[in-house]
């Protein structure tokens, strides 16, 4: 892993100029200016981790007061994929999601989210038929922004019914238990049919 954990422009971009475009107030976006986040400004080719961490937890307080952050963190995961999926990495990153189906796509975690940082490590444990533990070795203070983001990638992939769990979270790393009762893709995974949009139903528990 390397020394200085960094986040790339093309995750800052996907947050907090596509997905979030139009709903930051002003109050939160001087919030985000005095946290080293000037939107005014053209974004730096990379932030620190820690920075990061904090621009994403301004938002959460923000957008969702009345939400408990474990909560608020997901919804922004899921909204980053939706901004990722505006730039030009990132339709072409999901459009392979599409196509590898979700065993293939969590068995690429690592390369997928090193598309936009420098630290990202995984592990993937396959329990059964649609049933995996998902390690990764640095999801900071908020392990369910990374779920937010596994749960909209995996519907991309073609995975209806999906469950996200977390165990074993240490502060740095965390072990994601997935587990979905049918896919919409034949490739991948059992569960056959012809390519359709996964539903949104799902949930995310904490262990």
């Amino acid at each position: 892993m390397a020394d200085e954990l960094l986040v790339f422009e093309q995750t800052i971009e996907a947050v907090f100029v596509r997905a979030l475009h139009g709903r930051l107030s002003p109050a939160c976006r001087e919030r985000l200016r005095q946290a080293g986040l000037d939107l005014e400004q053209k974004l730096r080719p990379a932030y620190p981790f820690a920075s990061w961490m904090t621009f994403l937890r301004i938002v959460a307080e923000e957008l969702y007061p009345q939400l408990p952050l474990e909560e608020s963190a997901f919804k922004l995961g899921e909204a980053y994929m939706d901004g990722y999926r505006e730039t030009m990495l990132g339709r072409a990153v999901l459009s392979l999601l599409r196509v590898l189906g979700p065993r293939r796509a969590l068995m690429r975690a690592t390369q997928h989210f090193r598309s936009g940082n420098n630290y990202t490590e995984s592990r993937l444990k396959e329990l059964g038929p649609r049933k995996f533990e998902l390690w990764m070795n640095e999801v900071g203070s908020l392990p369910s922004f990374t779920a937010g983001i596994i749960h909209a990638g995996l519907r991309t992939a073609g995975v209806e019914n999906l469950r996200i769990e977390l165990a074993g979270y240490d502060g740095h790393a965390c072990t994601y238990c997935i587990n979905w009762s049918d896919a919409s893709v034949s490739s991948g995974v059992a569960g056959s049919g012809d390519s359709k949009a996964a539903t949104r139903s799902g949930s995310i528990n904490s262990l």
